[in-house]
């Protein structure tokens, strides 16, 4: 049965709250593949429970990883051995536990096959196939396309170097670093600048909080070359810290009330996380951001003043909750550009936004791979149906553009669920809507 649509209307006043934003994902994904193939039992704190983090978790234990989860501490032991038990592995929507999942399985003891829900056999895979044929590892399309599902045929790569030109997305160059040293090391050459050079950087710092030896070149501060060492990720206990994305639409949907204030508990806004960059853009707006013992503190001002030009390339999933907050709180035109990845996402995101932010009654056009957005004319208006679009980010989006708005449904409130699962508990003391 369909859930229920989620209504958000004006909260009475300003509210006062405090978030427990949960562990990021992208760093849950990581840690998962490096505490597969650690050399100790690892247990990961923080570490966040979702669709997409446990479907990766899933895959692994389906690549013989012995996986359990006790209270929120997941237990990864491989001890060396990595026996399959399941041929064909279900990624449901995630697009990096896709492509984490192919490199992993790389280095299994038998063929695995990739496969996903229909949007996720849409999204692009031959960034893999080639990055990894390239390695001597054979990725083959089971029907017709390029995408999922992918038949991954293991052996030892033949290669340690490769150059990367043109990609559709880090996912696969993160994939392949986080495997890299259990395969026997790799030297990575840029040949252009990389697509969304910021998550490549948090994948380095991950294997080195693993202790992997990373040695990383840049010239004029792009990256141009990573050589990874031969090595063992080191297991034991290791932390996830919060979720930058989570914490900017937590952040966005408490500027969307002036006035308010909000304590995102135990968020910092500067821990390297790409999204961590839309904290700044929310400040340089104008929103009050500081931090203490708690975690990030947020004052909402009366008025918020966003930059001309955004370049979003660095932080794309904040891009719909930024774009709804300058909907409905900022002063004058915003283009956010650098959005070129969000075409191959849950949805189409820069259509997605241009259909939520129209449907509320905001203006908002698309030029080529730019989203402008003009603010609304004012709150208030007939009661209106938001599509998700099988999108958690368009779900986070709605929430920000009903707590201004109100006459807010949400269509398909349980989307979140890939990558917050208690989004709309956690965030009913902001007063937009009651969660039975």
């Amino acid at each position: 049965m369909a859930a229920q649509p989620m209504v958000i209307d004006r909260p009475a006043g300003p509210h006062v709250a405090s978030i427990h934003v949960p562990g990021s994902k992208s760093l849950t994904c990581r840690a998962i593949v490096l505490g597969a193939l650690a050399g100790s039992p690892v247990e990961l704190h923080g570490a966040l429970h979702s669709d997409d983090t446990h479907a990766l978790l899933k895959a692994v234990h389906g690549m013989g990883i012995d996986t359990r989860i006790v209270g929120d501490i997941m237990h990864l032991a491989s001890g060396g051995q990595r026996h399959l038990r399941e041929k064909v592995l279900d990624m449901g929507l995630g697009g990096a536990p896709a492509r984490f999942a192919i490199a992993l399985a790389s280095l299994a003891d038998a063929p695995i096959i990739i496969d996903g829900a229909p949007r996720l056999r849409e999204r692009p895979m031959q960034d893999a196939i080639d990055s990894l044929a390239a390695l001597g590892v054979v990725v083959e399309p089971v029907g017709a396309g390029s995408g999922l599902p992918l038949r991954v045929t293991p052996m030892p790569w033949s290669s340690h170097s490769l150059t990367i030109t043109d990609t559709a997305t880090s996912q696969v160059v993160s994939a392949i670093l986080l495997v890299a040293a259990s395969a026997g090391g790799l030297d990575v050459h840029f040949a252009k600048s990389p697509t969304s050079e910021a998550y490549i950087r948090l994948t380095i710092e991950s294997l080195l909080a693993w202790g992997i030896d990373v040695d990383v070149q840049d010239c004029d501060g792009v990256l141009e070359r990573i050589r990874v060492s031969a090595g063992t990720p080191v297991g034991g206990t290791h932390s996830i810290a919060s979720d930058a994305s989570s914490a900017a639409a937590a952040a966005c949907m408490a500027c969307a009330v002036p006035g308010a204030q909000v304590t995102l508990l135990d968020v910092q806004s500067d821990d390297g996380q790409p999204d961590a960059a839309a904290l700044s853009l929310l400040e340089q707006a104008g929103a009050q951001l500081t931090t203490n013992s708690r975690g990030l503190h947020i004052v909402a001002r009366e008025a918020l003043h966003f930059p001309a030009l955004v370049d979003a390339s660095g932080m794309p999933d904040a891009v719909p909750v930024l774009a709804a907050l300058a909907a409905v709180r900022g002063s004058s035109l915003v283009r956010f550009a650098g959005l070129d990845t969000l075409r191959v996402k849950e949805c189409d995101r820069i259509e997605g936004m241009r259909v939520l932010l129209q449907l509320a009654g905001a203006s908002a056009q698309i030029e080529g791979n730019d989203l402008l957005v003009s603010p609304m004319p004012s709150h208030g208006g007939d009661p209106i149906m938001l599509p998700t679009m099988d999108d958690h980010r368009m779900a986070m989006a709605g929430a920000v553009l009903g707590l201004w708005r109100g006459g807010v449904r949400i269509d398909d409130p349980e989307v979140v669920t890939k990558s917050w699962p208690t989004f709309w508990s956690d965030l009913a003391p902001l007063g937009g809507w009651v969660v039975s």
